[in-house]
């Protein structure tokens, strides 16, 4: 277990609100990154990664060798889209990453949507629905980290739990009994 700066990161990420939009994002970025760095066996490949064509770009790329003490239950890529928005992110947006993982042939990917995600988790709609079909089309798997739930986090722990959470009830909310 690694202590998360709590407070470090809260600054940061107030600092970045009061530049303009690129701030917000890169500071976002940062934090992510800073607290990912913080498991052992995570790895950052690429930030900011473009594509051969320069027709995509991802925000973080890290690897996960599944350190015992890391993130064993995540796969070796991590594929991360930040989005330090005021408003949830929209089904478009959502479509487009999910769309740079399909193309990467990548079955998990992270997004750190400061407000969350437009639409109802309970009742598939908007984003969760696009979430969901991308799940029942092509197994992909898409967890969603807010800023505040980023905010609250202590210790690497405490992170550890809140994936392990979100990936059980993402594939309780897939399933079909």
């Amino acid at each position: 277990m690694v202590a998360i700066p709590q407070q470090q990161i809260i600054a940061q990420l107030a600092a970045g609100d009061i530049g303009h939009t690129a701030q917000k994002g890169l500071a976002l970025e940062h934090v992510v990154n800073q607290t990912l760095g913080l498991f052992s066996g995570i790895t950052l490949i690429h930030k900011n990664a473009i594509d051969v064509a320069g027709s995509c770009e991802i925000d973080l790329i890290l690897s996960n060798n599944q350190h015992p003490d890391g993130l064993p239950f995540l796969p070796f890529y991590l594929v991360v889209e930040c989005k330090n928005w005021q408003a949830p992110v929209d089904t478009a947006t959502v479509r487009a990453f999910t769309s740079k993982l399909r193309m990467m042939r990548m079955k998990f990917g992270l997004l750190v949507a400061a407000n969350g995600i437009t639409g109802d988790a309970n009742d598939h709609t908007a984003c969760h629905a696009h979430i969901r079909d991308e799940f029942n089309r092509d197994e992909l798997i898409l967890l969603v980290v807010t800023r505040a739930e980023l905010e609250a986090l202590t210790c690497t722990e405490d992170f550890g739990a809140l994936l392990k959470l979100k990936l059980g009830q993402f594939l309780m909310n897939m399933a079909h009994f």
